[in-house]
Order: structure tokens, then sequence, then C-alpha cells
């Protein structure tokens, strides 16, 4: 059993963001003595270091983030083999679940324009997840965050397809999944923030056949965007050979369905708001003491700024990787991303607080009395002046 202070490779963990049947998800900071970067990660532990299955798919998401190389894509950090450990990259930011929660709750404005904006920036990192031969195949609200500058970053390759709304159709199907399968998530997601309704009405733990009738939410989309309603027709349809051959094309027709909505999309505006309604935390918290000594890591790699995560956890077959080459960073969703602005003073600088006027007198440059006698001696000056000339 794990407990906060305990050592993984260069970082001792903080705090418990969530447990799944295979890995348990942990907050973590460096705790080696050294300034290098990354200095707050997110470390995904297994549950029992020498099971075969959990360290497997550890192992498959290392490999597999480190072979896409997009800032839209979380970053894998380390791999820790003799701690059953993976380290992944903070990023600093809110989840979409959290966008649409707080939309719910009146707190945020989803506006169609900026939507649609977000569907691009994840059709292009989608597009390098595939040239990696990869696929996610748990697309949804919970696994992509925003960073506070309105990036969104794909998270949780690893997690069970529990945490979907809807399932694929290919899923029921049992059809090969393939990018095919990524694109109707993602239109499925796109749907979802539009009309602010799952899919289908599914819900986590429970979700809905894809197989299902989509018209009316196609719909109900098509009142927000007519265009947008024709894209996402295609991109949910049923049998995968008729949605988008490549991401190339639906790139295109995302961009030209932002410009009909004649709106200017403020990705980065949404992002502050979501997350200014949450309360900060420190992002680096006291490191509990650990009784045991730490265990030296297998297996550790690159080094890179940090940036963010979501809970999530284990499960085979969660997405095809390749042959690893090429980034490795840090990633962690656990910290709540409104929490990071302090990080971030040349991006955000931080206001101006209001409060009491202070009854300490602000200092002068020149003291009062010396600006009397300078006053005295130039008046007489100047009526000596005067007076000379009548003498």
């Amino acid at each position: 059993m794990r407990r906060p202070g305990d050592r993984v490779g260069p970082f001792a963990l903080v705090e418990l963001i969530a447990s799944r049947p295979l890995a348990a998800l942990w907050k973590a900071q460096r705790a080696d003595g050294s300034s290098r970067e990354p200095r707050v990660v997110v470390i995904r532990v297994a549950h029992e270091a020498m099971d075969p299955r959990a360290m497997t798919e550890l192992r498959r998401e290392y490999e597999a983030l480190r072979a896409i190389e997009d800032p839209r894509v979380r970053k894998a950090h380390g791999y820790y083999a003799g701690h059953g450990a993976l380290a992944l990259e903070f990023v600093d930011g809110v989840s979409l679940r959290w966008v649409l929660d707080r939309a719910a709750e009146g707190q945020v404005t989803l506006d169609v324009a900026t939507l649609i904006d977000l569907g691009v920036e994840l059709c292009e990192a989608l597009r390098a997840v595939h040239r990696a031969d990869v696929v996610h195949a748990r697309i949804c609200a919970d696994t992509v965050r925003l960073r506070r500058d309105g990036s969104p970053v794909l998270t949780d390759f690893a997690a069970p397809q529990e945490r979907l709304e809807v399932h694929p159709p290919e899923f029921a199907d049992g059809a090969p999944i393939t990018a095919a399968t990524d694109q109707w998530l993602l239109g499925a997601l796109l749907a979802h923030l539009v009309t602010q309704e799952p899919l289908l009405g599914g819900a986590v733990g429970n979700p809905a056949d894809g197989r299902d009738d989509l018209s009316a939410t196609l719909a109900s989309v098509s009142v927000h965007s007519p265009s947008l309603g024709r894209v996402l027709a295609r991109m949910l349809a049923r049998d995968p050979r008729d949605r988008y051959g490549d991401w190339g094309m639906l790139h295109r027709d995302l961009l030209a369905t932002l410009r009909t909505t004649g709106e200017r999309p403020d990705r980065e505006r949404l992002a502050r708001r979501a997350q200014g309604s949450a309360g900060p935390r420190p992002l680096l918290s006291p490191i509990a003491p650990s009784a045991h000594a730490p265990e030296p890591a297998l297996a550790a790699r690159s080094h890179r700024p940090p940036i963010e995560e979501l809970s999530t956890g284990l499960q085979p077959h969660s997405f095809t990787p390749i042959a690893a080459h090429l980034v490795e960073v840090v990633y962690d969703e656990s910290l709540p991303p409104e929490v990071h602005r302090r990080l971030s003073d040349d991006l955000d600088p931080e206001p101006v607080r209001q409060g009491a006027p202070s009854d300490e007198p602000e200092p002068r440059l020149v003291p009062d009395w010396a600006a009397s006698f300078a006053l005295v001696l130039l008046l007489s000056v100047g009526i000596w002046a005067v007076m000379s000339r009548f003498l």
C-alpha cells in the first residue's frame, strides 16, 4: 500500500487522486534536491508491482505516448519498472467535464464558435496520434483538458471504457477499433458540448449504445449550426466507411463550419473563466515522511516543463502502440487547473488586491520643512530683484 512520502524515482508521492482496478493515480513532486523540471507530476502506480497485466499496460502506455510528438497530447515523463509506476505530464488546466458542469451552473458560456475551434485542435491532435499508429479510443469530456491558454490536451490513453457515456457502434459490433473510432468519439464529444447533453443520454458507468438513432441529437446541433450538424452526421455514421476518409478532410470542413458562425472563437477566455470558478490550491505540498527507504527507479527518462491530467484506470487493449521514439515530458491532471495561476505571473499577473486604505503616509521625496524653506527663499530673491530696480 502506497502512502504520502513514498518515493518513485526522483519524486515523492503527495496526494492520492484516484484508485482504479489496476493502478492508483497520485500527485507527486520532485524530492531529489535538484532543480530540474518537471517539479510536479502525476504518477500512475500499479497496486501490485508484479502484476503482469498492470505492468504490461503501464509499459504500453509509456511507449505509445513517447511515440507521439504533439503539444496537445499528454507526454510520458518516465517509466519506473521497479516501482510499477509511470510518471505523466502535469497539465495545468481543467477537464471538459468541469467546463460542462460550470456551464450547467451558469458560470460559463459555451459559444459554438469556440467549441468548433476546440474540435479543430482535437482533430489535429488525433492526426498526430494516428501518425504514430496509436488509437486513443477513450475520447470524452473526462479525457480532454483545457490548459490556461485554452489549448486542449488529450489524456488518459489507458482509461477504462466505462468512463465513456456512449460506446461507438464498433464496440458492440465487435469490429476493429481504428482511427475511425476516434473520429466517432470526437463527434460525440462535440455534440455533447454543443447540446450540453450526453449523446443518447448515456452516463459514466452506464454508457449508451452508439448504434441507436442519433437524429434527435443531430437536429439539436443543427439548431445551433446547420453546417456543424452536417459534419457531425458524417463523423457519427454507424459504418466507419461512411465517416471522413482522412483527418485532413475533416479539418477542412470544421474550419469551413467555423467561418459560417461569423463569430470569433476564444478558447483562452473559456479556459480562464472555467478555471476561475474553482478555488486555488498550492501547487507544491509538504511531503509526508515515509517509513520506507526510497527504492531506485529502473527506467527514468526525459525532462521538460510540466503541464496536467485526470484520474483514470488501466485496462487492456486501450490503444494500439508502436515502436517508441522522441518525446518525454510530464503530465498531471490531478491538480485543479485554477490553482496554477500562481505559476504563470508572466502570462497572467496577479491582480491588485483591493483593501482598506493604509494609515501610514506615503513616503515623500522632499521633507516638508525643506520645501517650505525653499519657497521662502525663492520669494525673498524675487522681492529683492524687484526692489533693486527702484533703488
